[in-house]
């Protein structure tokens, strides 16, 4: 249509500045589309996005890729640096603040000889090819750009989602059996621990992601994260040679329960089944996400799992 415009004399020839601003144009509406991986969930108003990272939001309107994201500064050279990657679970959606997220919790837990730096980017994928890459996310960028003394990583909730689920073709399907450690998933779960690894050396911790508590949740395959999930993280972790086990938050959260699961999910008349009230009560109910006590469980179990 320019093309066609600019020949018969409808507007003036396209510069290269134009043309550069188209294209950002585009680029931008591309990337907002890409934020809407979980979109209709609660926003924090002062980010404009899901959940309640370290982050600042510079731009009015702004979404998930517009964010400014930052190490917590210690206190004194003494405290340990402990930075929390994840997706929304480590964002804190469906919590009521900052101090009820994992990461908060896990620091008032610690007490001041530690620093957590919440790093969660709802609707990331560890999956380089996901609907919503953590690499090309403004945690990622706060991540690599600064040194840790711990690292948490807590991805594969958002690349469990397929088309048969209602979600995005993320998950491959190619994760089980002899040749699971050969699937993309295990692949770029090795590239993120390399990457980590050069970040001051820091001591890495995988963590099996929380169970799924019904099945096609914001298009997530439940098989995957309730079934490969427990088995596939600790033997990446294993393939890795990671000094330490992978911190079990399926089992934390109810996952050895996982043949009890309500069929139609978690309710608030379901809540003494299955561990549903770490994730439905009057605060929230959400088949993915824990609520402020969830959170709560699943910072204890990872300051178990760091033996701290």
């Amino acid at each position: 249509k320019l093309q066609f415009l600019y020949f018969i004399g409808e507007i003036p020839p396209l510069t290269n500045s134009i043309i550069v601003l188209i294209m950002r144009a585009f680029t931008l509406a591309a990337v907002a589309c890409a934020a809407l991986a979980h979109d209709g969930l609660p926003k924090n108003p002062e980010l404009n996005v899901p959940g309640y990272p370290d982050c600042v939001q510079p731009v009015k309107g702004g979404n998930e890729f517009t964010l400014e994201c930052f190490q917590k500064p210690r206190d004194n050279k003494n405290q340990i640096r402990i930075g929390c990657v994840g997706d929304s679970i480590t964002a804190g959606d469906h919590s009521t603040g900052g101090n009820h997220t994992y990461p908060g919790q896990l620091q008032i837990m610690l007490g001041d000889g530690y620093k957590v730096t919440n790093l969660g980017a709802s609707g990331a994928t560890l999956l380089k090819n996901g609907d919503s890459p953590y690499w090309k996310r403004p945690q990622y960028t706060t991540l690599i750009n600064n040194t840790w003394d711990i690292i948490i990583i807590m991805l594969g909730t958002n690349d469990a989602k397929d088309k048969g689920s209602g979600g995005p073709p993320n998950w491959p399907h190619n994760c089980t059996g002899s040749d699971a450690l050969k699937c993309p998933f295990a692949v770029d779960y090795h590239s993120m621990i390399e990457e980590v690894r050069k970040l001051g050396n820091p001591t890495i911790y995988t963590m099996i992601p929380p169970p799924l508590m019904k099945k096609g949740t914001y298009g997530m395959n439940q098989t995957v994260i309730n079934d490969v999930f427990p088995t596939l993280v600790p033997a990446i972790n294993k393939e890795n040679n990671l000094p330490h086990p992978s911190i079990d938050i399926f089992d934390a959260l109810g996952g050895a329960d996982k043949a009890s699961f309500p069929p139609g999910g978690c309710t608030l008349q379901t809540s003494k089944v299955a561990d549903c009230a770490d994730f439905c009560d009057q605060q929230s109910c959400d088949q993915c996400h824990p609520n402020n006590n969830g959170y709560t469980a699943l910072a204890a179990a990872v300051k178990k799992g760091l033996s701290l």
